[in-house]
Formats: C-alpha cells, sequence, structure tokens
C-alpha cells in the first residue's frame, strides 16, 4: 500500500510540473505597441521621410580623407557644405543603399 501511495503521489507532481509547463510556455499575448492617438497613428503609418545631414556628411568625410593641414581640411568641408563636392554626398548615399534620397 506504501508504494501505491508513493507511485500516486510521484504521478500527481508529474502532472502538476506538466501543467506548469504548458502554462508557461504559452506565447505571450500579441500587445499592440501602436500610439493610441489618431495623430500619432497617422505619424506611425506615414512613410519615413528623412534627410541627409550635410554638415554631418561633409565632416564625416575628414575620416577617410588626408590633406596637408588643418586650413585645407576647413577648405573642403566648406565647399563640401556648398555642394561643390558630390562625390562625397554620393559615397555616404552609396554605404547606407540610399540611393533615391534627397537632401
Amino acid at each position: 500500500m506504501n508504494t501505491l501511495k508513493t507511485s500516486l503521489f510521484i504521478m500527481g507532481l508529474i502532472a502538476l510540473a506538466a501543467i506548469a509547463y504548458a502554462l508557461m510556455a504559452q506565447p505571450a499575448p500579441n500587445v499592440d505597441t501602436r500610439a493610441e492617438t489618431p495623430r500619432a497613428q497617422e505619424n506611425m503609418d506615414a512613410a519615413p521621410s528623412a534627410k541627409i545631414n550635410i554638415d554631418a556628411v561633409c565632416e564625416g568625410a575628414l575620416a577617410y580623407m588626408t590633406f596637408p593641414d588643418g586650413a585645407a581640411a576647413d577648405v573642403f568641408v566648406g565647399e563640401c557644405k556648398e555642394g561643390k563636392h558630390p562625390e562625397v554626398i554620393e559615397k555616404y548615399k552609396a554605404s547606407l543603399n540610399l540611393d533615391g534620397a534627397t537632401i
């Protein structure tokens, strides 16, 4: 009789463990993280439109270019910001796969 009680007790523990596992293994419910206000919803549904920061691109070009001195680098950055070095912008867009991006 003692072995019957032990067997039932072990089977009960296994059943409880299986139920606990089944409850914990269920996927999390889908939560809608979208904004609740209509205006915010419109902003989320709109296509992303970002413009390139020309100052950051031109100054960032200094990282892969060499100049004889700081004055020459400053002249280059100024010219780049004026649009005299479009290859810098093209290289930046190509590095980010932004072929159709507007400046």
